[in-house]
């Protein structure tokens, strides 16, 4: 009996144990279970709080990247209307062999950059000497290079000359005082249109007038520099011998006012021995007609005072 009720206790034991453990096996796993969930939780709430982040700084980044955008544009367009305007000039001295044929490339060149020659003055070649010449080209500005290029491509270049001149201040100045101008203008014709005598009209018409022709002169400065602005010009002397390049090529600077120099001398040296050249058959009769009657005049003269003095000794 005692036996039984010892097997007994020890198996109520048993069996309360293996509650308590299951008990605490599905507590630690419940706690676990809530646990994990906490800690996915937390990592889905990190993700979602990163790409927040992330999609805030990407709008950041494109905030940033549009107003760098717009801060270019404007510096380029600031750029371009802070450009200077310069007037480019190049003069070109080549040696070919043909002026005639050397002409006809230098204007299909010009052609086919969109310009159109200015003025042309040329000699082609004869049987008493070389052909030689000038020509003045206009060329849109930004070809003028590929143009210069071409052009010394027409024989051997003897010389180059180039300049550049800044008409911006000019340019903005006239374009200052052309809107000046245009807001008087207007305002005059409002006045004429408010106008209730005919004096009052008259005057303001007059001075309507003025102002209209000054703007318009303004406005014609204003074209002509935008032309010399978008139109660069290339004088272009052409020569079958390096000597003829010296008649339509002017010399500038000592070197160039010193050959002037001379030239004028020997020029008017020239002149002078023609002068005298052409002058002296005339002096050759004159000397043959006026000596015989000079000599007579004297010996008549002679003869006389000595009759005359033979007259008085007696």
């Amino acid at each position: 009996m005692t036996a039984r009720l010892t097997a007994a206790v020890l198996a109520l034991l048993l069996l309360l144990t293996g509650c308590t453990g299951s008990g605490s096996t599905g507590t630690s796993e419940q706690a676990m279970d809530a646990s994990d969930a906490g800690a996915a939780g937390g990592a889905q709430a990190s993700d979602a709080s990163a790409a927040d982040d992330g999609s805030a700084a990407a709008e950041d980044q494109a905030g940033d990247g549009a107003q760098l955008g717009t801060a270019a544009d404007l510096g380029t367009v600031a750029t371009d209307a802070q450009a200077p305007l310069m007037v480019r000039s190049v003069e070109l001295e080549v040696v070919v062999e043909d002026v005639g044929a050397a002409v006809t490339r230098a204007r299909a060149t010009t052609a086919g950059a969109g310009g159109y020659v200015s003025s042309e003055d040329v000699v082609p070649a004869r049987e008493s000497g070389d052909g030689y010449g000038s020509i003045v080209l206009r060329v849109p500005s930004d070809d003028l290079d590929a143009v210069v290029t071409s052009l010394g491509e027409l024989g051997e270049v003897r010389a180059s000359r180039s300049s550049a001149e800044d008409v911006t201040t000019e340019y903005r100045d006239v374009e200052a005082r052309i809107a000046t101008m245009e807001a008087g203008a207007e305002r005059l014709r409002e006045l004429v249109a408010e106008a209730s005598s005919l004096q009052d009209i008259a005057e303001l018409e007059g001075e309507l007038t003025t102002r209209e022709a000054e703007l318009d002169a303004l406005k014609a400065r204003m074209q002509v520099l935008e032309d010399d602005v978008a139109l660069s010009t290339i004088t272009l002397h052409l020569a079958e011998r390096t000597e003829d390049l010296e008649e339509v090529a002017p010399r500038t600077g000592f070197v160039g006012g010193l050959g002037q120099g001379w030239q004028a001398f020997t020029t008017s040296v020239t002149m002078v021995l023609t002068l005298v050249g052409t002058l002296l058959p005339f002096a050759v009769v004159v000397a043959l007609v006026a000596l015989p009657a000079l000599w007579w005049l004297r010996r008549r003269r002679t003869q006389a005072g000595t009759t005359g003095r033979g007259t008085l000794q007696e």
